[in-house]
């Protein structure tokens, strides 16, 4: 709460005996107001290590405060020390709040600085915030695969090739890390790492889970076969229409995993589409079948009418591009 206070002398139309213009009165009543800032008491509840405390506020909220030192001879009931936080988290945002508290008292402060580091600068890159459960599945990732690489054990990521067509602002970030991180620890990792650090940012800006991603990482590639195999063409990963079909696929996808499918029930556009593309409409049909069969997902006209209309703008601009060519 603020608390001001002002004092104003009046005179019989003079203040203190002298005339006083508009600005000199303002300059004179910012000075005479007092300003209080609440004090915000965070007191301490359990001490993981000597750099992760568990906190209340004086609202009740459940907080973490990481900073170097901030548990170092501190005892629960104490008044944390807010000069030495340098990351907090709101319990209440995090899905996986027990994994969080295990996860931070358990790694070092320099493994957490370097995860928080990677995660800002993908933030600043994307020019978007992530969901904040990214600082339990990308820091628990990042942890155990240094370690794992420190043994010499790489893990290969058989989706790799996918991951830098279909996310490759991610994977950009994905390789900053494995840079970072050989800079920060020495540890060299293996360019598959850059694209599970990927999966992980891709996850964080989705809101989805990391199987999410996975499984549309997956249908992408086979939905690109069926293209191919059916037109028998090799498409233009450089051209927007390319760029245009990844983003409806990946909407699509996300749409059948929370089922919540398009529904615009006209069915003259609907009949429209499968007589004037019919081998795209097919194609999409193919796609459908294999997302039902694998996945066990159905979709209805609307979304299989949508999905006709990007592979005929795919298609038909390879096939352009080849009659100019002749």
């Amino acid at each position: 709460m603020l608390f001001c206070k002002a004092w104003v002398f009046l005179f019989q139309g003079k203040l203190h005996s002298y005339d006083i213009d508009t600005r000199r009165f303002q300059r004179y009543m910012k000075k005479q107001i007092c300003l209080k800032k609440e004090e915000i008491f965070m007191i301490i509840k359990k001490i993981m290590n000597n750099n992760v405390v568990f906190v209340k506020d004086k609202k009740k909220n459940e907080l973490i405060l990481v900073g170097s030192g901030i548990g170092f001879k501190m005892k629960p009931g104490m008044k944390a020390d807010e000069s030495k936080v340098e990351k907090t988290f709101l319990l209440s945002k995090f899905k996986e709040q027990k994994r969080l508290v295990e996860l931070l008292s358990k790694i070092s402060s320099e493994d957490f600085k370097l995860a928080d580091h990677i995660i800002q600068y993908a933030k600043a890159s994307l020019g978007t915030d992530l969901n904040e459960n990214i600082y339990v599945t990308l820091t628990d990732h990042m942890v155990f695969a240094m370690e794992r690489t420190r043994k010499g054990i790489i893990f290969r990521n058989a989706l790799l090739w996918e991951i830098k067509q279909f996310y490759p602002q991610e994977f950009a970030i994905g390789q900053y890390a494995i840079e970072v991180i050989e800079k920060k620890t020495g540890i060299k990792m293996a360019e598959d790492e850059a694209g599970f650090i990927a999966l992980h940012i891709a996850n964080a800006r989705s809101d989805g889970d990391i199987a999410e991603v996975e499984v549309t990482t997956k249908i992408l590639k086979a939905a690109l076969k069926i293209i191919k195999l059916t037109y028998q063409i090799e498409l233009d990963e450089d051209s927007l229409d390319y760029s245009r079909f990844v983003v409806h696929m990946k909407y699509f996808v996300g749409r059948l995993m929370k089922k919540k499918l398009l529904d615009q029930n006209d069915p003259v556009f609907i009949d429209m589409i499968k007589q004037q593309y019919s081998k795209a409409f097919g194609c999409a049909v193919k796609i459908g079948q294999l997302v039902t069969e694998q996945y066990g997902m159905e979709i209805n006209d609307d979304e299989l009418v949508y999905l006709t209309i990007h592979i005929q703008r795919i298609t038909n601009s390879i096939s352009n591009k080849k009659s100019l060519d002749k």
